[in-house]
This record gives structure tokens, sequence and C-alpha cells, in this order.
């Protein structure tokens, strides 16, 4: 019966002697036994509890015990794999609670395994703390779990600078916003006039707001660059009914501004450092990317490293990143599905920069982006550009090599080429 179903699709097969076994003429695929152990541990993870289970292979010797979360508790763990000489243990990426006991046994030569939640559930409706550290020492003794990527302490601290930058950069945001809330509440239109209000322009301007300056002329004087051409439209926007109260809110505003600013001139100080101690080659060719600026260049090493052997391929990258586009198969049948998840930051990184790549003109990625508007809609297209962005990422970290902007003659050169194929296939 598979046989037959297997025939109108399309398959063919090939007998193997006296066996009910047929063997399907497709590209083979490697199959590897994982590494098997002969003693492990399961640690269940919680805020103020964890579960650990110590048993060998034939699930003799084993020993189940609860513990704390304080430091001292945490050692107790350590002195207690110790003990029964587990040198390899497992545990679920369980928020931030992983991090302290995954350095102390690190630090003690324990090999372990932080694996990601999604990837070790336990059978749905039998799920205790204690059946959950027994599934984790049996997925750890039969090597059925994939190990999540830890990065060195130097990317660590990169990482880190980088996120904080980040969420440094939305305060910002937010203060701004709030800014201009006051501002249009009073009708003073100055957005109107300029494009944004983190220039020199716009931020003298609003100081002297705060300070209850009403002198037009002297207002008008912040003006910088191609503002200067437009005077009587700022004198006109700065027209307004600013009171008292509105101006101790600005000034409040403007210190939270300034301070939060401060933090992110010393977050760059701290990641300029860094960058310039260990990737400043790779950080120099990914600035050479189209659409990747230095900052998105920082956060992408920051995130991936510049180690690429840790992904078998770039595809491998891409869905690490959550860029790639899930599988769903089922009797022969495509199911349309969303990108994976993955990593947030870089993802958010990767699809700013091509959203900035497709903005060039006469550019490679351009052009591409125009094609595939035509067939999906812009927010799928630029998950599509992205994910092409960040395997040429990946090729430019795994060479060290600059990056050469080959513009829309490549686009129409590859474009051609597959014409040529389609035809040749067509009349062969």
């Amino acid at each position: 019966m598979e046989r037959g179903r297997a025939l109108n699709r399309g398959l063919s097969f090939n007998f193997v002697s006296q066996q009910n076994c047929y063997v399907m003429d497709q590209p083979r695929q490697e199959v590897s036994l994982l590494p098997q152990l002969n003693k492990a541990c399961g640690l269940d993870m919680h805020k103020d509890k964890i579960v650990g289970f110590i048993s060998n292979k034939d699930g003799k010797e084993q020993e189940l015990q609860e513990f704390g979360t304080f430091t001292c508790q945490l050692h107790q763990i350590k002195e207690w794999l110790l003990k029964n000489e587990v040198g390899h243990c497992l545990m679920e990426s369980t928020g931030i609670y992983w991090i302290s006991l995954y350095t102390i046994l690190t630090e003690a030569g324990i090999n372990v395994t932080v694996a990601n939640p999604v990837h070790i559930k336990q059978i749905p409706k039998r799920k205790t703390d204690r059946k959950d550290a027994r599934w984790l020492c049996t997925l750890l003794l039969h090597g059925l779990t994939r190990p999540s990527f830890i990065p060195d302490s130097q990317q660590c601290a990169l990482r880190d600078y980088c996120r904080s930058r980040l969420f440094y950069g939305r305060q910002q945001t937010k203060i701004t916003n709030r800014i201009l809330k006051i501002l249009e509440s009073n009708n003073i239109k100055l957005m109107s006039v300029i494009s944004t209000l983190h220039t020199k322009t716009g931020l003298n301007i609003v100081r002297l707001l705060a300070a209850e300056v009403t002198d037009k002329a002297l207002l008008c004087s912040c003006a910088k660059g191609r503002v200067k051409a437009k005077k009587e439209q700022l004198m006109m926007a700065l027209e307004g009914t600013l009171t008292t109260h509105h101006c101790m809110q600005l000034r409040m505003l403007l210190e939270d501004y300034d301070h939060v600013q401060k933090q992110v001139d010393l977050l760059d100080a701290a990641i300029s450092a860094i960058i310039s101690e260990r990737y400043a080659r790779a950080v120099e060719c990914l600035d050479s990317i189209s659409g990747i600026g230095m900052k998105s260049a920082e956060v992408i090493i920051s995130e991936a490293g510049d180690d690429m052997t840790r992904f078998p391929s770039a595809d491998h990258f891409t869905a690490w990143c959550g860029v790639a586009p899930g599988n769903n198969e089922s009797a022969g049948r495509h199911k349309n599905v969303t990108v994976k998840k993955g990593n947030t930051y870089l993802r958010v990184a990767i699809v700013t920069a091509a959203w900035a790549a497709v903005k060039m003109k006469n550019s490679y990625w351009h052009a591409l982006f125009d094609k595939l508007r035509k067939r999906m809609k812009a927010q799928k297209a630029i998950i599509a550009i992205a994910r092409r962005l960040l395997k040429v990422a990946y090729k430019t970290i795994q060479s060290l090599n600059l990056y050469e902007e080959k513009g829309i003659a490549h686009f129409l050169d590859i474009q051609t080429r597959n014409m040529q194929y389609i035809r040749y296939k067509a009349n062969k």
C-alpha cells in the first residue's frame, strides 16, 4: 500500500531482498548516532527551587534532591554532583535563573548543557518538578538534546552593553515623544519644520522654550544646516501657548534626556573598547555591507560572535536568528507557516538593516525588493531581504573580506541567466 502511494506521488523505490522495506531514490541524509553517557544529572530550574536527579545508563544509583537558589545552596549542588562523580548535567534556559549555576558548575569542570525548553518539553499532563528532572536526565543520558549557544565572557559583556544601549535608546524615544506631546498640545509645530528632535537645532530650541524664552529671533538663531532656509516657517511654528507648568515639565524631561544620553555615551565607549580589542576586522567588514551600519554591525557581532563554525551553514544561522521560514509538511502537502522564533535582538538589527538596504537607489537589494513586492506584502518581502542579507553577513564574517555592492546590473544579470536556463530546460 505504501509503495503504491509513493509511486502515485512520483517516487521510485528499490526493493531490498527478503525484507519488507524499500529505499527511495532521493538524496541521502547522514544519520549519526548521538553520544550516550554512563551517568548524568537533570536540573529543573525555578526562581526559588532547583530539583536535581542523578542516574546512570542502566537505571541504577538514582538519587533525587531539592535545593534552594541562594549562592551557598548553588555550591551545595556543585558538591553534590562532584561527590556522585557526575561530569554532565542538563538544564533548561529558564529566564536568567540558570546563569549563576551554570557559571559555578563550569568553573568546577562539569560539562553543563543548556537547552531550549521548547526542544525538551515533558509529556503533557504528566509534568511535575521531579518528573521534569528525571526527564532531563533521561534525555541527556541518551544524547537527545541540542546544546544552546553560550558565548564567552567577553562576548557576554559586549552583548549586555549592546542590549542596554537598545533599552536606553527606547527610553530616550519615549522621552522625546513626551516632549513633542507637550509642544503639540500648545500648538508649537516644531516637527513640521525639522525632521527630528535629536538634532542640535531641535534640542537647543526646546531648551530655550523650557527656560521660558519667547523671543522668536533668539529661538530662530538656533537653526543650523538646512533649517536656516526655513526661518519664516520656523517663526510661525514657534507661535504657541506655552505656559509655566509646561516649561517646568520640559525642564524635567530634558534632564531625563540628558541623563539617558550620558548613559548611552558610556555604553558606546565600553562597546568601542571591546570591538577595537577583539572584533575590529569583523565589524569593519560588516559595516561595508549595504544597509548595515556601525551599530547594527556591533549588535550582530555581540549576538552571534565572530566564529561562524558553530553554525553549520548560513541557513542554520538565519534559522537561529529567526528569519528563516519554518516547515510544516504532512501527507505530502506543505502548509504556510511563519518564520521560526529566534534571537530577537539580532532579528531587529538585521530587519532594520534590510529596510535601509532597500532604500538605496540602484542597489541590488532595491531591485530585489521591487521584484518581491509584486507577489507579496512589504513585511513579508523585507523578511526575505533580511534573510539574504544575513547570509551575506555570515559569509563576510567567515571570510573577513569587505563586501562589494554590485548594484542593479548584477541583479539584472542574474535574472537574464535564470530566464535562459528556464528556456533551455523547456526546449530540452
